[in-house]
């Protein structure tokens, strides 16, 4: 089935209700439309009005009206975005993702008062996989009704399977939506600012009209117009033209490098032919050479005879010298008794000799001991002053009583270190309090009961000690308490034995006091006697505080005598200690002066004995100085023959050696393979050098050489260029000549004509194969000419066909904003303005094909009556700057119109009018889309809610109070004034059941 056979099926019909299955988190109710007038969007999300979804749904809006922003022609690929996605709701522990999802779409007749004879059913079914999405659709209403989401999420696959495919067997895909359900009418023109639909367009009324700028202006109006279609055409004619551009450049420039090939290869075949002239000078040239060297052989043979001759002479005179030499070394002899009387003075000598020099060395090795023992005596003495006379066992018994008397000084001191330890603690103990009845009081303190230490609660004057301390001695532990509080402190003190409490110390005092007798210093009361007389107070805590203090100073004053004390001892025991060291040091002393006085001995007695053996030293030393001379005469003698006989030796060497140079040389020189190589006789050779200018004959062999290698070198370089393949023959001789070290020369001149020959056989081997060159490239340059002036062509055609379309979309855009400016001028005269229109003006097309042809537009308006029109981004009246902004969209989504009913969605509707022009500016929507005939679908953000609900004509408000619901809850739908009835009719209609079967179409 064509496509044509289902064109613009929805025809002029309207949308009136719109039902989504599994799409985002949009409940399943069907929502009511009323065409021809301003429907708000609001939502109730858990927090505000943000994830209540409204972006989704007046997004799926947009595609069931084939808004072209959907990519609708490249499959729709991101209306997968739509459907609802577990992981985003946050509830993949309860739900799973939706792999499929509906838009189902009902239309009708705008006027009718009964929607069902009209009634058109479209379902969109949107998936994950391709194609993403499918069309169908059935006259009357079709859609899933159920007493819950569930039930109508499984109706609705039921519903879709009975749903025939209306392209045959298959289903109208993405690319076929537009076309298919509205032919070639614009229905819907959107501003979405919102991530679900790809698409991002400047949005006229996303923020102050001003601050855009009019290259944006423009890109809004074009896309309301349905004018940025045309012009992603002429970006496409552009860049069919840049590739033209491109493959007619690129023809050019193969052509470029195809000349630079065919030149190379030209160029290579001209330099053979070259080098096949110079072929031939250089084999004249080596030849030459051969001719020099032949001439040159046979001179050089002939000067080889003369000189052999002239050795041979000299060799004789040489022979005849060293027989005389011979005869002088018998006659000399040899002297037996001369090396005889050597040797017996040499030993003589070695051994009186041998004799002296122990003797020195014993005479240095007593001096050196003198000297260290004298050194070491005299210190030893310096430390025996230190013992006064005293020997080692006096010294040593006075050590050890001075040790004995400091080990007795050590145990005093510390024993009135502790002393005084024990008396500071003891003070510490009087200022706490805690010397008397501590454990009393302890106990009594923890139970909550105040006491005093007996000893602390009473006070004695200097008069009274004599009897009442006495008479409290034996109370010294006891404890006073308040008179209430006896009983508890006896309570408290059950666990400490022989403890005294005294609840009435005056009592006490008194009973002590009656009857007491004072004897001396003793005092008797109730039959007990204490002996007085105490030196120091026994009661008060000053009095033990003051005496425990002057412990300390007594304890302190004995501990400073006893470190006096126990310093003397460590001096006396260090005087001792030095004294035992400089006794020993004595004994020492004496035992060096000993040693030294024995070594003086012996140093006289080596002294003696050297001086003894000195005039045998000197007469052995004077027979051993003339036997040594009386030799070395006669060596002197015989080494100067046979130094003169090395001599004419060397020269006899040297003759042969030259002689074997020159028979060397002799069978070097091989003068046949000379003339065979030249081809002729000596004579010839001579003649043919004579022949030669006079320049050429001043040159030998190796100018000869040289000059052929010149022009073999340029002949390999015109045959061979980088990269150019060589035989393997020229390349195997090339790299034997080529090879560094001694002799090169050599092998280059060796292999020259064997070089010289591979080369003309390769030169004549490329003869044939150049000439079918020169053929081949003369065919290929017009083939290759010809590709070039097609490609050219190609781009001269593209040129003009981008030329005309951009002519006729530059006259389609003025057209297209004209008409928008005039709409501009109505719509601002009919409701309250001055006259408004656009101006632009026709840009140059970018260079880069990559880059749309972007226009300027700039809106204006009269501010007055009367006025010329002013540019929208001077600064002027901010409401009046929103009203312009709403009327410019409107005027836009008019002049789009091809007569059809028009759908025109706004996403964040007023969000950037201020608070006092936003009532103002949402009843300009309502009022236009009422006069206009366009449904105007805006959604709001909480704050416009309130100003757009008086001014709207239908109010949808889309709710999901809570994160933890997957779905939404089912919307709040009102109309308002005469549009409430029908709002309610449609609500009912579409959720109502319905009977027969489906129809086919």
């Amino acid at each position: 089935m064509r496509i044509d056979d289902h064109l613009d099926v929805v025809g002029d019909r309207v949308a009136i209700g719109i039902q989504l299955i599994g799409v985002s988190r949009l409940s399943t109710h069907p929502v009511p439309l009323l065409p021809g007038c301003l429907i708000t969007v609001a939502g109730q999300g858990p927090k505000d009005s943000n994830g209540a979804g409204k972006s989704s749904f007046i997004a799926a809006l947009t595609l069931l009206h084939g808004d072209e922003q959907w990519r609708l022609a490249s499959g729709a690929r991101e209306s997968a975005d739509l459907l609802f996605s577990a992981e985003i709701a946050a509830q993949e522990r309860e739900y799973a993702s939706a792999d499929h999802g509906y838009v189902i779409g009902v239309f009708a007749d705008r006027e009718a008062e009964d929607p069902g004879p009209s009634a058109l059913t479209v379902w969109l079914r949107i998936s994950r996989d391709t194609p993403h999405v499918l069309v169908r659709w059935a006259d009357g209403l079709h859609v899933p009704v159920g007493a819950s989401e569930a039930d109508r999420e499984r109706e609705a696959d039921t519903l879709w399977a009975a749903l025939p495919p209306r392209a045959g067997r298959r289903d109208y895909n993405a690319r076929d939506l537009s076309r298919v359900l509205f032919g070639e009418h614009i229905r819907c023109v959107s501003f979405l600012s919102t991530s679900v639909r790809p698409s991002a367009t400047a949005n006229l009324l996303a923020q102050p009209l001003n601050e855009l700028k009019p290259d944006r202006i423009f890109s809004a109006v074009a896309a309301l117009t349905g004018l940025d279609h045309e012009i992603a055409d002429e970006q496409r004619h552009r860049n069919t033209e840049h590739a033209e551009l491109e493959k007619a450049a690129d023809a050019e420039r193969k052509l470029v490098e195809w000349e630079e090939q065919a030149h190379h290869i030209e160029s290579a075949i001209a330099r053979r032919e070259q080098a096949r002239d110079l072929a031939v000078t250089a084999r004249d040239r080596w030849r030459s050479r051969a001719a020099v060297l032949v001439a040159r052989a046979a001179d050089e043979l002939e000067a080889i005879e003369d000189d052999l001759e002239r050795i041979a002479a000299d060799d004789g005179a040489h022979r005849e010298r060293l027989a005389a030499i011979a005869e002088e070394l018998h006659v000399l002899g040899d002297d037996v008794a001369l090396r005889d009387r050597l040797r017996r003075a040499e030993e003589s000598f070695s051994a009186v000799d041998s004799d002296h020099q122990a003797l020195r060395d014993r005479r240095r090795a007593l001096t050196g001991s003198l000297e260290r023992l004298g050194r070491e005596a005299d210190e030893l003495e310096a430390t025996a002053r230190d013992a006064d006379g005293r020997s080692e066992a006096v010294a040593s018994e006075e050590q050890d009583a001075a040790a004995a008397v400091r080990t007795a000084a050590i145990g005093a001191r510390a024993i009135a270190a502790s002393a005084l330890a024990a008396a500071q603690t003891a003070v510490r103990v009087a200022e706490s309090g805690d010397d008397v009845a501590a454990a009393q009081l302890t106990a009594l303190r923890d139970a909550g009961i105040a006491a005093t230490a007996l000893v602390d609660a009473v006070t004695i004057t200097e008069s009274q000690r004599a009897v009442r301390e006495p008479l409290l001695w034996p109370y010294r532990e006891a404890v006073v308490v308040g008179p209430g509080e006896l009983e508890a402190a006896t309570a408290a003190l059950a666990g400490l034995p022989g403890s005294i409490v005294v609840a009435d110390l005056a009592a006490l005092l008194a009973r002590l006091e009656d009857g007491a007798a004072v004897e001396g210093a003793a005092v008797t009361s109730g039959g007990v006697t204490v002996v007085g007389g105490f030196a120091a107070p026994t009661t008060g805590r000053a009095a033990r505080i003051e005496r425990a203090r002057a412990s300390v100073a007594d304890a302190r004053t004995a501990l400073d005598e006893a470190s006096a004390q126990l310093a003397d001892a460590d001096r006396r025991l260090a005087v001792a200690e030095r004294r035992v060291v400089a006794a020993r040091a004595a004994v020492t002393a004496s035992s060096r002066r000993e040693r030294i006085r024995a070594h003086r001995r012996e140093l006289d007695e080596v002294a003696a004995r050297e001086d003894a053996l000195a005039p045998r030293l000197t007469a052995a030393r004077h027979e051993y100085d003339l036997a040594r001379l009386a030799e070395t005469g006669r060596q002197q003698q015989a080494e100067a023959l046979l130094g003169t006989r090395r001599r004419v030796e060397d020269g006899r060497e040297e003759l042969r050696v030259e002689r074997d140079r020159l028979e060397t040389r002799r069978r070097i020189v091989d003068l046949d393979a000379l003339l065979k190589e030249w081809g002729g006789t000596v004579e010839a050779a001579q003649n043919h050098l004579a022949d030669l200018s006079d320049d050429e004959q001043l040159f030998d062999s190796d100018d000869w050489w040289r000059a052929a290698e010149s022009v073999l070198a340029s002949i390999l370089a015109l045959c061979f260029r980088a990269g150019d393949p060589v035989p393997a023959q020229i390349t195997a001789l090339g790299e034997e000549r080529g090879a560094p070290g001694r002799g090169q020369a050599d092998r280059q001149k060796q292999t020259f004509g064997a070089l010289l020959a591979a080369v003309r056989d390769h030169l004549t081997l490329k003869a044939h194969e150049d000439a079918h060159q020169r053929a081949r490239l003369a065919d290929e340059r017009v083939e290759k000419r010809r590709a070039r002036d097609a490609a050219a062509l190609g781009h001269e055609e593209a040129a003009k066909a981008a030329a005309a379309v951009r002519a006729s979309l530059a006259r389609a855009i003025t057209a297209r904003l004209t008409a928008v400016g005039a709409k501009f001028d109505d719509l601002d005269r009919a409701y309250g303005g001055y006259g408004a229109g656009l101006r632009f003006v026709e840009p140059e097309p970018p260079a880069d094909p990559t880059k749309r042809w972007n226009w300027e537009v700039t809106p204006v308006w009269r501010r007055a009556e009367g006025n010329p029109m002013v540019a929208y981004d001077r600064r002027g009246n901010t409401a009046q700057m929103d009203e312009k902004a709403v009327k410019l969209v409107c005027a836009a989504a008019l002049a789009s119109g091809t007569g059809r009913p028009l759908l025109l969605v706004l996403d964040e509707l007023g969000r950037n009018l201020g608070k006092q022009h936003r009532r103002e500016a949402v009843a300009l929507f309502e009022r236009i889309g009422a006069d206009s005939g366009i449904t105007v679908v805006g959604a709001l953000q909480d704050d416009m809610e309130r100003y757009a609900i008086d001014a709207c004509g239908e109010y949808v408000k889309l709710r999901r109070t809570s994160d933890a619901m997957a779905y939404n809850q089912a919307p709040v739908i009102h109309g308002f004034d005469s549009r409430a009835a029908r709002v309610a009719l449609l609500g009912e209609w579409l959720s109502g059941s319905y009977s027969g079967e489906l129809l086919e179409v």
